[in-house]
């Protein structure tokens, strides 16, 4: 009886893991539009420099994307990287601990590579042109939560109930 509860409360907490992969995604593509949307106010009237600019990020950003900030400012500062690659090295090391897919990390990356290296308003095109395929990937990870959350949930369940009744 001991062992059935166990294998049922494994099942379901992996069902729960995989539906909250599908409840965060949406959430922290906004929050990378939010950033984005800062990063555009900041480059285009505060002029402030990046590593500032990334620090203050750390700071305002909600987790997980302030775990980002604060890598990019210390790939900025302490290791004294060109801003492409610490921008790179800091979406490599950041990617992993979030919900998103390789659709947003590409976007993200695609934005890090022009970051500083036009003059305002055509980094400001570029912001926008981010901001819009990052809200194409929200309203996609919208229908696929909605789709695949509660399944997911349900699945993990399931699953456990089918393993119990395999080894009656």
């Amino acid at each position: 009886m001991i062992g059935s509860l166990l294998i049922l409360f494994a099942s379901t907490a992996a069902g729960l893991l995989l539906a909250r992969r599908f409840r965060d995604r949406p959430r922290e593509i906004r929050q990378w539009r939010s950033a984005l949307q800062s990063i555009e106010a900041e480059i285009i009237y505060g002029r402030v420099p990046v590593d500032q600019l990334a620090e203050d990020l750390s700071r305002q950003m909600p987790e997980p994307l302030n775990v980002f900030f604060t890598l990019l400012r210390d790939q900025l500062r302490i290791k004294r990287l060109p801003l492409q690659e610490a921008w790179i090295n800091s979406v490599e090391q950041f990617w992993p601990s979030t919900s998103m897919k390789v659709p947003e990390k590409e976007i993200i990356l695609q934005f890090g590579t022009t970051l500083g290296t036009e003059d305002a308003d055509n980094q400001k095109k570029h912001i926008q042109l981010a901001l819009a395929h990052l809200e194409r990937e929200e309203s996609n990870a919208r229908q696929s939560q909605q789709s695949n959350e509660k399944m997911m949930r349900s699945l993990g369940f399931l699953t456990g109930i089918l393993v119990i009744l395999l080894f009656i």
